[in-house]
């Protein structure tokens, strides 16, 4: 029986959900393609009918865990007024919880790879820049503010805080970073309700 194009792209789909996941949790350097296929129940021949090379395959798995963090960033923004919430806080409450803070497999590829990423080659450092300039004009949207400069400097507060509070071995100390640093983004909310309390 042939090997069906559904077939192959939900094998495809397999192999970047884990080299996405794979690359967040343990760095780029980690991700090993002979694992990375075994991981998605399939044989090391079969790269090649999927990536043309391992770097194909970073920038690939990359992409995948970009889209996967936008589509959260959306349902965020989406679901905040039913949840009470502004934009923002819905945005930011979600980047800056524990839940992600524990888990950087599923989480923001930025959060995850920022410091590595300087060391990568142009193709990496393009797709961050894109990603960057992508999540800060979000963001800016959603506090309701139209300097690119401080969505900037949002998301930088953001990405710094989940990199320093993973960095720390200090359980206390990695909650105040988080809580610190949205309270600290949340000062800058001009669609935040004055009665709206902050997200615990």
């Amino acid at each position: 029986m042939g090997y069906s194009q559904a077939q192959k792209a939900e094998s495809r789909a397999r192999v970047l959900d884990v080299a996405a996941r794979k690359i967040r949790e343990d760095g780029i350097d980690s991700l090993g393609v002979a694992d990375c296929m075994r991981a998605a129940g399939l044989t090391h021949g079969a790269f090649y009918a999927h990536f043309e090379s391992r770097d194909a395959l970073i920038v690939a798995a990359l992409e995948s865990a970009i889209a996967e963090g936008d589509a959260r960033i959306e349902t965020s923004i989406r679901d905040a007024e039913k949840n009470g919430k502004s934009p923002l806080e819905a945005v930011a409450s979600s980047y800056l919880s524990e839940r992600h803070l524990n888990n950087p497999g599923k989480g923001c590829a930025l959060c995850s790879l920022a410091g590595e990423a300087r060391h990568s080659n142009d193709a990496i450092k393009g797709l961050f820049s894109r990603y960057t300039q992508m999540l800060a004009a979000r963001i800016a949207e959603a506090a309701g503010i139209e300097d690119a400069e401080r969505g900037l400097a949002l998301i930088a507060t953001v990405v710094g805080a989940i990199t320093l509070a993973r960095s720390v071995d200090d359980d206390a100390l990695a909650k105040q970073i988080l809580s610190g640093s949205l309270a600290l983004v949340m000062s800058q909310d001009k669609r935040r309700k004055p009665t709206s309390a902050p997200a615990q």
